[in-house]
């Protein structure tokens, strides 16, 4: 018997086909697949955040660069691209979407709204994320996480994690997880939100590592695993 189950990710990852010349240039960034990324959003290359407003099927479009308190580099031909997920301000809270289902049994996200994990059994979930936090400043940064059940926030849900600033071994990084145990009917969602004290602390995609040799390193997990029937 298979219980209803859902494994969702923030993963996109790719690699740079043209190098970017300097700190600079505002030209498109030209990489060997954009599909696993949003149509809008950041950019994570080396220890430099670039936003973008559109992308091709090998390109990133209406580039902004150094942002969230990163610097602006050139970066070669090669090297990897990977995605981000930034709050849009200090005081705004964001929902945080998945692209990726990595497998689906009656949990699924809203094909309308990838914030939303939406169970179609009713039944206790146990709710379990990590999520993967980069810092490019030289300041540490302190991030709220929590739950939303229908779009309202879960109370004692929320926790406070400190992201370390970036360092001379590189950019600030801190990995959190935790979980809990909810109550839903058919048809209710879960949202995973964040806040960052200073706006500048990304969700962040880390790509494969060479050595030593390692898997990359999603942005952000989430499962929801069915624990028992309603009572």
């Amino acid at each position: 018997l298979r219980f209803p189950n859902g494994a969702f990710s923030q993963d996109g990852f790719t690699t740079l086909t043209n190098a970017i010349p300097n700190s600079s240039s505002t030209a498109n960034i030209v990489v060997a697949s954009t599909a696993n990324f949003a149509s809008a959003g950041a950019l994570i290359i080396e220890e430099e955040l670039i936003t973008y407003t559109g992308k091709t099927p090998t390109s990133f479009t209406g580039i902004t660069r150094s942002q969230y308190g990163s610097s602006g580099s050139s970066h070669a031909a090669g090297v990897y691209v990977s995605e981000a997920q930034a709050v849009p301000s200090a005081t705004t809270a964001l929902a945080i979407p998945f692209d990726t289902t990595d497998t689906s049994n009656q949990v699924s996200l809203d094909p309308l709204d990838n914030t939303k994990v939406v169970f179609a059994v009713a039944g206790y979930y146990n709710i379990q994320f990590s999520i993967q936090l980069i810092n490019c400043t030289s300041s540490i940064d302190n991030v709220v996480l929590w739950f939303r059940k229908n779009t309202v926030d879960i109370a004692q849900t929320a926790g406070t994690v400190t992201v370390p600033s970036k360092h001379a071994g590189g950019i600030g990084a801190a990995i959190i997880s935790w979980n809990l145990v909810v109550a839903c009917n058919a048809g209710d969602n879960i949202q995973l939100m964040y806040a960052s004290n200073s706006g500048n602390t990304v969700a962040g995609t880390y790509p494969p590592g060479t050595a030593p040799v390692h898997p990359a390193s999603p942005s952000v997990i989430l499962t929801a695993t069915f624990v028992s029937a309603l009572y």
